[in-house]
């Protein structure tokens, strides 16, 4: 197999973390652009060859998604700047005993993650296991999420930069101002979604002694059909291989989801050219990809995108929202996507396949006596 090597000894951005220092990255030829119709996304001025890596982007918020938290190994740590497994036999949970969702790979972790959580812990103890119980574990997800959000910026505003919460420079937004630019707002989502979350904002989300983000319920609830047009599933292995390969190889059960501010700026196709890969080894140092690989994250939690075939100057560059292994046909995956996403896709395979279904219709049709 071939390998490509690309040295990397100027990075975007770097995030700063209690004295730690991690890169993030993007590609010199890699740019935003904005589109009539699908609004912004992501194109290339030069050639790109297949494996190069395009973005490293560090999530604003993650959450862990596992059942039977304290007892599973898949449990990620709480602290932004790490999101690594935490281990059951190593990790550490929350002195006030707000959620076992909530733990941290160690006692350094926790520490320096005080002034992120302190913001979540009451919140949680408090209102955790009654949204769980009577509004659902989505919903209850979906809180969570926002409550992070507004926890990393509390963290940004108190000038204690975390993982994920980067200054905007000026060609790209990151921190809050990317989370302000994303895409999604009330008239996105069907009305009675938009008045159940409403509903939410007032009950769990106002701005108080407990949550002291000092945003409107509006602006709350705005934030969250930006969240629910924008987050990412986190996966154990690729999404999006095309074409699937035989036998297909499923992107495995999720375990946590998290916000990014520039790498949700990349739209969808059923025919992607891009996907996300871990960086191999420091995206700072030398970086060696030397496979065919779609997308998923790396062990920080960071998104990685790495183009699975050449991409020409000029071309959008794409990835896939979902599992292309179990949404196979035209049909089902135009209709997971108008659910979940809220659009009808166009992308170069699909209108090739209702073309093709168009012409076999026609061409079965009886002929009619005259």
């Amino acid at each position: 197999m071939s390998q490509l090597v690309y040295i990397a000894t100027e990075p975007s951005d770097r995030i700063r973390v209690e004295g730690i220092t991690t890169p993030d990255w993007i590609h010199s030829q890699l740019i935003e652009s904005v589109d009539a119709i699908k609004g912004r996304q992501f194109r290339v001025t030069g050639p790109i060859p297949k494996g190069a890596c395009l973005l490293v982007d560090s999530p604003y918020a993650v959450i862990p998604v596992v059942d039977e938290p304290a007892h599973n190994d898949k449990l990620i740590c709480s602290n932004p700047a790490c999101n690594r497994p935490a281990p059951r036999h190593t990790r550490t949970s929350c002195p006030n005993a707000c959620i076992p969702d909530v733990a941290w790979c160690g006692n350094i972790c926790r520490d320096a993650d005080s002034l992120r959580h302190d913001f979540e812990c009451v919140w949680l103890k408090r209102y955790a296991g009654t949204i769980r119980s009577k509004w659902g574990e989505y919903d209850f997800g979906m809180l969570w999420m926002i409550l992070r959000l507004l926890a990393a910026r509390h963290c940004q505003l108190s000038e204690r930069t975390l993982a994920g919460v980067v200054e905007s420079t000026k060609h790209w937004k990151h921190g809050w101002s990317g989370i302000e630019s994303l895409c999604g707002s009330e008239d996105t989502w069907p009305h009675d979604k938009v008045r159940s979350w409403s509903t939410l904002v007032k009950k769990y989300l106002r701005s108080s002694s407990t949550l002291p983000h000092e945003m409107s319920a509006d602006r709350v609830l705005h934030l969250i059909c930006q969240e629910e047009a924008n987050s990412f599933g986190l996966y154990p292995r690729e999404t999006g291989h095309f074409p699937v390969p035989n036998p297909p190889v499923d992107r495995g059960e999720q375990f946590a989801a998290a916000v990014y501010p520039t790498a949700a700026i990349a739209n969808h196709s059923c025919l992607p050219n891009v996907g996300h890969l871990p960086p191999k080894p420091e995206i700072a140092k030398v970086m060696l990809i030397h496979r065919k690989i779609i997308h998923k994250a790396d062990d920080k939690g960071r998104m990685v995108f790495t183009a699975s075939r050449d991409i020409f100057p000029g071309e959008e560059c794409c990835i896939s929202y979902f599992d292309l292994t179990q949404y196979t046909d035209l049909t089902s995956r135009r209709e997971h996507l108008r659910k979940s996403f809220r659009f009808v896709c166009q992308c170069e395979r699909c209108v090739s396949e209702e073309s093709a279904d168009e012409s076999t219709e026609w061409t079965a049709m009886p002929m009619m006596d005259m």
